[in-house]
């Protein structure tokens, strides 16, 4: 169930209207994710600053069960960087975008834990392995 926040000092009315349904659908294939469960969290006009000034910034964090590691970080952070660069008219410096793996026994839906089974995924064994 990934959870996608952009925290941004753009304010709303500059931002596309279609702009998280884009993300959703990018995020969905970054993520191997059903779209039904992932949420996109736009907070437009928040009171940010970045290095003492206002000028335009995102902080964004991608929470998620699984499927994060340092090879898909960052070609999720190049795809998300590039859509905040092109619709969010925000310099490539000034995107701050943190990756937050989540335990699927600290995440509920639909009246329940996560089946522990999900953390299978290779991301999860390969860190349990160099936990060893």
């Amino acid at each position: 169930m990934p959870v996608i926040t952009v925290n941004t000092n753009v304010a709303e009315k500059s931002i596309p209207v279609f702009f998280q349904a884009a993300l959703t659908n990018m995020m969905t294939k970054a993520l191997q994710k059903p779209k039904e469960v992932m949420f996109v969290d736009l907070r437009s006009g928040a009171n940010i600053m970045m290095g003492g000034d206002r000028n335009p910034c995102v902080f964004a964090t991608v929470e998620c069960i699984g499927r994060l590691n340092p090879t898909s970080n960052l070609a999720m952070a190049r795809d998300m960087e590039d859509m905040f660069i092109e619709h969010l008219k925000i310099r490539r410096e000034r995107i701050v975008i943190r990756f937050i793996p989540v335990p699927a026994l600290f995440c509920s839906f639909n009246g329940a834990l996560h089946d522990v089974s999900i953390e299978r995924d290779e991301d999860i064994n390969s860190q349990a392995i160099a936990e060893q």
